[in-house]
């Protein structure tokens, strides 16, 4: 749908099938495409996709670049853009350099984009409302994003 192969780390086209349920972690340098189901955290190097039959719950999934049009209840890291379409369901936070959402996608967390385009005569990004000065490392480890829960 949205990869492009010169983008992506590593060539490496990687598919969970409809039907398939994988419990446990996954991580791979290539792309990932899931129309099944991964209940645990997926940390893809290249671009990751999710199709209308896919569903991912975990802690936190990390990618290049995100297309949903599944279900995700992690927490959304990417270091590109994050795209769900009008069939994606999202409960989690997301951090990314860009996001879409369609109309009709339903989507419950908060947003950050790690965009430097700062309002003019802003010193820093403010803090989300609601949030705690707990921090999220991205995937880098060199910028750390506020994202977690007031106490």
């Amino acid at each position: 749908m949205f990869f492009n192969r010169h983008n992506a780390i590593n060539n490496t086209m990687n598919y969970l099938a409809k039907g398939t349920e994988v419990h446990g972690s996954i991580k791979t340098e290539g792309s990932l495409r899931v129309d099944g189901s991964i209940y645990g955290n997926v940390d893809v190097q290249g671009d990751l996709e999710i199709a209308t039959t896919g569903k991912i719950e975990g802690a936190e999934v990390r990618a290049n670049n995100i297309v949903s049009q599944g279900a995700i209840k992690a927490q959304i890291q990417a270091v590109g853009k994050v795209t769900l379409t009008a069939t994606a369901r999202v409960e989690g936070d997301v951090v990314a350099s860009a996001i879409d959402i369609a109309s009709g996608a339903g989507f419950v967390g908060h947003l950050v984009t790690k965009d430097n385009k700062i309002l003019p005569g802003t010193v820093s990004q403010p803090q989300l409302a609601g949030r705690s000065k707990q921090t999220l490392e991205t995937k880098n480890r060199n910028q750390i994003f506020p994202i977690g829960k007031n106490s």
